[in-house]
């Protein structure tokens, strides 16, 4: 219910306008029609529908139109979105079989083209019913149709500098339909609103933030609930994007207060935990915007805007990484890119597939990415400074035109508005100059730092946080990379699975600081004397596996042998305890060859198991087995 902030507002007062001036053919409808317009629980308008429904058939087509566009509404606030947007259907089709245009038109495609947005938030999908609602409300001179419909039409233009001049003619029609009929102050209201989300679109913040604070005022004296909550969710938008934090914080305030007041909006609440997210991943606090985010998405079934919850994926995503909180990253990432059509469509998008690259440990990709993603950030650099430069020679040539329908002797002032034009001009491109220069700059630092951070995070990846050996997933890869690369040579291949005996009692009698001093001693133990290409990782709490490429079942079993022994022979002391470990050992090797490494893996832990019940303290060999396996 926000992304076009209070876009439906208008619809709702044609409502009440078209019920008094339309035609109502039938005593039955216009009663029915006014419980309608009495009822304020969702579920009372769906009970309102199947009520009349069995009746319409008796109706003119006029009311069933009418009908029609009801059933739309009562589907719409049930959040069924695709049965709103048949019933809109429905009633176009059957206003338009009207020998005569009737304003319900205009509201019916306007409802449609908001079921639409709310879809597809795609202004190529919802803009052609906004058009055509314009087209309709111009030939039955209707100036309250015309305005909100105009108004509705602004929001069309927001897709880059070139449409906002566009928009803004569209705003200024309206402005004068309002002023020359003497309308409401909710559809000035509306117009701030739409002039504010044009200037949004083109990351001119300062405007945007005051068209806001207007609407938000006229909302605030009609004691508009829905759109006040609307205006502060803009107006904190625009405080973070202009560094205000704390006008922001205040706005954000603000926003949690209408939630507790107004428990009936259902997504008050998730807006308010957004907003805290935003300002907080904003000014660097990740672990507070992890928190907002977090919260928010607990609450996406309140809301039907999907696009928000999109962004609090995405931006929760990027706090977890900037915390270091790694899985929990690359899990958010996921989640915001699954239902991603295009992974290339913005900046937003490009962070989450970094991350999520990153989970997989394609360093090269993730930094070819990264360059992507600085290319395209330059680039709308340049387009801003470019957009800033057409918005104030736009300024400047609207002054200059009516300066130049003046008398002779206002000329001086032409020429000095033009220097100072020209001066501007000037000093944008230095500004440009600059920003691509400090970009570039930027490139070069982080490549660097990525180049040196790159076998940091993939050993960072790869380690047991305890013993710094290979832990479970990065050990269990090179297994089966080191057994594949093995079979291919025909060389020998074989693994030790070994377990620390009776751990359990040491951790339950001394307690866990003391265990994680014993695993740490019996690894040191265990990694004296290995070569370079024989790898240990910890694949369990008190379990890990050796992998020794090139080595047969023979020697596996001396090794074995020799790392029983010195682990039995170290003595630990810790907290002044003194602890004698022992360790279980089993061995197995691609003789008989096996088809993966799992099953090389359930050798070894067989043979473990039975040294484990055959006494503990010594090493055990894999028993013969069918080379079916």
């Amino acid at each position: 219910m926000l992304k076009l902030m209070a876009q439906i507002t208008f619809v709702g007062i044609l409502l009440m306008l078209f019920a008094v001036v339309s035609p109502v053919n039938a005593t039955d409808f216009a009663t029915a029609d006014a419980r309608f317009q009495a009822l304020t629980s969702d579920q009372d308008k769906m009970i309102w529908v199947e009520q009349y429904e069995p009746e319409i058939g008796q109706w003119p087509v006029l009311d069933q139109a009418y009908f029609y566009h009801r059933k739309g509404l009562a589907l719409e606030v049930n959040d069924d979105i695709n049965g709103a947007i048949e019933q809109f259907n429905h009633a176009i089709e059957l206003f338009k079989s009207l020998n005569e245009i009737d304003p319900g038109l205009v509201t019916s495609l306007l409802d449609l083209a908001y079921m639409k947005y709310l879809q597809s938030n795609d202004t190529k999908v919802y803009c052609p019913d906004r058009k055509e609602a314009v087209a309709v409300a111009r030939k039955i001179d209707h100036p309250e149709a015309l305005a909100g419909s105009l108004v509705q039409l602004a929001f069309c233009y927001q897709n880059g500098f070139d449409e906002l001049s566009q928009g803004l003619a569209v705003l200024t029609e309206a402005a004068e339909v309002v002023q020359k009929n003497n309308l409401s102050h909710s559809q000035l209201a509306m117009i701030y609103n739409a002039t504010g989300n044009l200037y949004r679109a083109n990351q001119v913040h300062q405007p945007a933030y005051e068209y806001y604070q207007k609407a938000h005022q006229l909302w605030l004296n009609m004691d508009d609930t829905q759109d006040v909550f609307n205006m502060l969710h803009n107006m904190a938008n625009e405080a973070v994007e202009l560094g205000h934090w704390q006008l922001a914080e205040s706005h954000v305030n603000d926003l949690f207060n209408m939630a507790d007041k107004h428990t009936d909006f259902s997504d008050f609440e998730f807006f308010a935990e957004f907003n805290a997210g935003r300002l907080a991943i904003a000014q660097k606090d990740f672990k507070q915007a992890v928190a907002g985010f977090e919260a928010a998405l607990a609450l996406r079934d309140t809301t039907p805007e999907q696009y928000f919850i999109k962004v609090a994926e995405s931006q929760l995503a990027i706090a977890h990484f900037r915390l270091g909180q790694y899985d929990q990253a690359f899990q958010a990432a996921d989640n915001y890119l699954a239902d991603i059509a295009d992974i290339n469509a913005d900046t937003t998008a490009q962070q989450a597939v970094i991350i999520q690259l990153y989970a997989q440990q394609k360093t090269e990709q993730a930094l070819q990415k990264l360059w992507e993603l600085f290319d395209k950030t330059e680039a709308n650099k340049r387009l801003f400074v470019k957009n800033a430069v057409a918005l104030q020679s736009l300024s400047f040539s609207e002054t200059i035109d009516a300066l130049q329908n003046q008398a002779s002797q206002h000329q001086l002032a032409i020429n000095e508005l033009l220097l100072k034009q020209q001066q501007k001009q000037t000093r944008i491109n230095q500004l440009t100059a600059i920003v691509v220069g400090l970009f570039a700059l930027v490139a070069i630092v982080i490549a660097w730092f990525l180049y040196r951070a790159k076998k940091h995070y993939q050993i960072r990846a790869q380690t047991d946080y305890l013993t710094h050996i290979a832990n479970r997933r990065h050990i269990i890869q090179e297994g089966r990379r080191l057994l594949q690369h093995c079979q291919q040579r025909r060389l020998n291949f074989s693994i030790i699975i070994i377990d620390i005996d009776d751990f359990k009692p040491i951790n339950d009698d001394y307690g866990h600081a003391v265990g994680d001093v014993v695993i740490q001693q019996v690894v040191k133990s265990m990694c004296a004397g290995l070569n370079d290409d024989q790898m240990l990782g910890r694949i369990g709490g008190e379990e890990f596996l050796l992998l020794l490429p090139n080595v047969n079942k023979g020697r596996a079993h001396g090794i074995a042998e020799t790392i029983r022994q010195q682990v039995a022979e170290t003595m630990i002391l810790v907290e002044n305890v003194q602890l004698k470990i022992t360790v279980s050992l089993g061995v197995a090797s691609n003789q008989p060859p096996v088809a993966t490494f799992e099953k090389l893996l359930r050798r070894a832990d067989e043979a473990m198991y039975q040294a484990k019940t055959g006494g503990k303290n010594q090493v055990q060999p894999t028993h013969p087995v069918a080379k079916s396996l």
